[in-house]
């Protein structure tokens, strides 16, 4: 179980900008020459390729020393394998002051600091980026956020997300229905002999984490991607299954005798293998409510709230948890899920933590994680940096304070796994006390002393460092506005789950092979920004990868 802390951004905007690298200074014996235009010949020393000098390109030509301020063109100096030029982050970017969509951000050009910077603002989870014709770009609520990857019935009329828009097809057209196809396709305009339909929502009561620890009031959520039965009451047969749509809707064809007594039933269980997540009990049961019988007819309607007073609520949850971070592995880091099964009971007292594949969950009553969704996402963050990335983690009790560093990035990065899943910077943990909570955007936490690049370290050091390298934008507290959530979790897979790491520091995946990577995968161009993040929490990273080193 990680200690306690994870995210809550106000809008999780990045800056992507080329930001000057930290370029060497001038001979200090060069003075003025007879005119004021430069320093005497024979002092001129700076490389005929040039140097930065701030934001000055610096360089010797034909024995004197000329220099050029980049701000006077709105660029920034950058020095690179050929030396130091004036470079306008805009026109590199191709960005104009017209605000465009980047994926899921708005990116335009703005001035900050006398040089043009290229800003890019992430949207807030559930939101996505749009451009009118011949307008500016907007964040605005996903338009498929209902749909899913899965679908849904509307009567007889099939909706798919198709180019990121909702997109209908009327299935009596071919003589069809629409109907549950399966977990592989979702729901589509089906043939089918079936005699009966139910349709519905199935909901369930949350109670969502507030920044201090405590939980909120109760609230009611759609059910996504849980799977739903009709059954028949005498025996118990399943009469058929499907998944809740993102609406939490659901559409099953059913054949039974007229009249017979039947229910709907939902599991926390979700089997595509887009999202293939399923919360059992500790026993290994899987979780589920029943609604109400009612008679088999040829249309009926059922809506099933899951009660919090049910003590399942938490289930459904832990699975939407999973359902997001699925989400998050599919899109931001370009894997494919593999199975996750979380463990939770109402009064279970086992730990919350990660083992082999399977996330446990505490349900006591002093201190009950299934309404914690940053400890749920730190558990679900520890099996995809096992499954999709590299864990040299050696497991045992964490605090916040220094500690190994392998399992001090096992723990951060899984809490900045959290954040960016929810693109805010808290972490939050409930107790029967209230309970806590941790803000990686404001808080620092230094290195102590002279610290060495194998010197253990916090925790919380590594998931401030993450979020910073990862977040940007218009009051952002560091200099690191280069990069976004995708960027940051990409090196997972792309990098840490195959390379061969480099012998300094730690002996296994730690901070420095993270910090390799990213300049591996991303080049030089963000060496000043992650300098100074790196700076702030005096951690003494060698900038010594294989990409060369910065500036």
């Amino acid at each position: 179980m990680i200690r306690a802390s994870i995210l809550t951004s106000v809008g999780a905007t990045l800056v992507l900008a080329v930001l000057a690298l930290g370029c060497g200074g001038g001979d200090d014996n060069n003075g003025g020459d007879d005119d004021g235009g430069g320093p005497d010949a024979a002092s001129c020393t700076t490389p005929a390729e040039g140097t930065c000098e701030g934001n000055v390109v610096v360089r010797c030509v034909g024995g004197e020393l000329q220099s050029e301020d980049c701000t006077t063109t709105l660029a920034t100096c950058t020095a690179g394998a050929g030396g130091a030029t004036c470079v306008d982050a805009c026109v590199a970017a191709g960005v104009t002051e017209t605000a465009t969509c980047s994926g899921d951000a708005i990116v335009r050009c703005d001035t900050v600091g006398g040089r043009h910077v290229v800003v890019a603002t992430a949207c807030d989870l559930g939101d996505m980026c749009t451009q009118p014709t011949g307008g500016a770009a907007t964040c605005a609520g996903d338009p498929c956020s209902d749909v899913g990857p899965l679908g849904r019935c509307d009567g007889n009329t099939l909706v798919r997300c198709n180019g990121g828009a909702p997109a209908t097809t009327d299935c009596a057209a071919t003589s069809q229905v629409c109907g549950y196809s399966g977990d592989a396709t979702g729901y589509a305009c089906v043939t089918s002999v079936a005699t009966f339909v139910v349709t519905g929502k199935v909901r369930y009561e949350d109670r969502p984490p507030e920044t201090s620890g405590a939980l909120g009031a109760i609230r009611q959520v759609d059910a996504r991607s849980a799977e739903v039965t009709v059954v028949l009451d005498a025996g118990n047969n399943v009469l058929a299954t499907a998944l809740t749509s993102d609406d939490g809707s659901y559409t099953l064809r059913y054949t039974a005798t007229p009249g017979a007594m039947v229910h709907v039933m939902a599991t926390a269980r979700s089997t595509t293998m887009l999202r293939p997540v399923r919360v059992n009990r500790t026993q290994n049961a899987v979780h589920a409510f029943g609604g109400t019988s009612f008679p088999a007819a040829a249309t009926a309607t059922q809506d099933l709230l899951v009660t919090d007073a049910s003590g399942v609520s938490e289930a459904f949850n832990v699975l939407d948890m999973g359902v997001h971070a699925f989400d998050v592995v599919r899109n931001q880091m370009g894997a494919t899920p593999v199975q996750l099964t979380a463990r939770w009971s109402k009064g279970s007292n086992q730990g919350t933590y990660y083992s082999n594949g399977g996330i446990f969950l505490l349900g006591a009553a002093s201190d009950d994680d299934g309404y914690d969704d940053t400890v749920i996402l730190h558990e679900i963050g520890h099996f995809v940096e096992d499954q999709f990335g590299r864990s040299d983690s050696p497991g045992g009790s964490h605090d916040g304070s220094p500690t190994d560093p392998n399992l001090a990035w096992s723990e951060g990065c899984s809490t900045y796994f959290a954040m960016a899943v929810r693109n805010r910077p808290f972490y939050m943990d409930s107790n029967s006390g209230g309970g806590w909570g941790y803000d990686a955007d404001t808080t620092v936490t230094r290195l102590m002393g002279s610290p060495t690049i194998d010197a253990d370290i916090s925790e919380d050091t590594v998931s401030e460092l993450l979020w910073d390298i990862a977040d940007g934008g218009a009051g952002d507290d560091d200099q690191m506005t280069s990069s976004n959530h995708m960027a940051v979790l990409r090196i997972w897979p792309d990098y840490l789950a195959s390379a061969t790491l480099r012998t300094v520091g730690e002996t296994g995946v730690d901070l420095v092979d993270f910090l390799d990577g990213w300049f591996i995968e991303h080049g030089l161009t963000s060496c000043s920004g992650v300098r100074a993040v790196l700076l702030s929490r005096a951690f003494p990273y060698d900038f010594g990868s294989s990409a060369g080193a910065c500036p």
